[in-house]
């Protein structure tokens, strides 16, 4: 089954880092969607969280972006760009 990935990067809000950041998780974890990377880093501002999503559709991970645009303590989230594989590339090698 072919997955659409994503990688998000924010910052969460010193208030409550870890409660925000579980809230993040749940967000993801009732979409249903696969979670292939978690950092978290943190700072004097918050904390830094970048996660690397994979989806079966592109629509769940833009509805994954907005939901978590939500939650309170999120800051700005900027999407990540992917490094593209040459799938043929890789296997002639």
């Amino acid at each position: 089954m072919d997955t659409t990935q994503k990688s998000y990067r924010f910052c969460i809000e010193p208030d409550a880092p870890i409660a925000t950041l579980e809230a993040a998780l749940q967000v993801v974890r009732r979409l249903d969607i696969e979670l292939r990377a978690l950092r978290t880093t943190s700072m004097p501002h918050g904390m830094e969280v970048q996660m690397r999503l994979a989806a079966p559709e592109e629509d769940l991970l833009t509805l994954c972006r907005m939901r978590l645009h939500n939650l309170i303590g999120v800051l700005p989230i900027r999407e990540m760009p992917m490094l593209v594989v040459d799938n043929v590339r890789q296997a002639a090698t």
